[in-house]
């Protein structure tokens, strides 16, 4: 294999590390195993992670700012938070199906891990994502278009809830793949709604 730059080498070691983790989980996958499947020796893994964890967690921080970069060009190109939330669901499908494999990584450990940095590192991506989706709800209720009302946290990660439900069954279990997130998410805006 070429030698690659740090930066390069890096992240072609977070997308090993993601199939890896994918494939076998978060526990069961090994340092060793993934250095093999990138083509290099342990000791170089590690000038570039000290620790699975610490690809856990850059895998994990990729993912969620992805997800938010996407998800706010989303929103930019909508007018009303309704159709804020209605774009990011038609787009959620497709999102998951592309992410595929870090969605397997950060759901296999959301289930599983009971190791502290990867706890807080899925509270860090969480978390992010509930600002994202109360911002949206916030302004939806100073434009008047929700209840003033409500705690934008609950809708907030009714959203999140859905996202996640949806992801591990569309990903798992494809013959369940009817289920349409855009009608979820309608059910949702009706109790928003002013």
């Amino acid at each position: 294999m070429s030698r690659l730059k740090a930066p390069q080498r890096r992240e072609q070691l977070i997308e090993v590390a993601t199939k890896i983790f994918a494939k076998w989980g978060y526990n069961a996958a090994t340092t060793a195993a993934i250095a093999e499947a990138a083509g290099v020796t342990e000791p170089i893994l590690y000038r570039h992670f000290a620790s699975k964890q610490e690809m856990f967690v850059a895998i994990t921080r990729a993912m969620s700012e992805q997800t938010l970069r996407d998800w706010r060009q989303l929103a930019e190109k909508s007018g009303t938070a309704m159709e804020k939330i209605r774009r990011i669901a038609r787009e959620f499908p497709d999102h998951i199906r592309a992410n595929e494999d870090a969605y397997h990584v950060i759901h296999g450990a959301l289930s599983t891990s009971r190791d502290r940095k990867v706890l807080a590192v899925m509270k860090e991506h969480y978390t992010g994502i509930e600002k994202f989706f109360c911002k949206i709800v916030q302004d939806g209720q100073k434009d008047g278009e929700f209840r003033e009302n409500l705690d934008p946290k609950i809708p907030a990660w009714q959203l999140i809830n859905l996202g996640i439900g949806y992801a591990m069954i569309a990903l798992n279990l494809q013959q369940f793949d009817h289920f349409s997130v855009e009608d979820a998410v309608e059910f949702i805006i009706r109790g928003l709604k002013s």
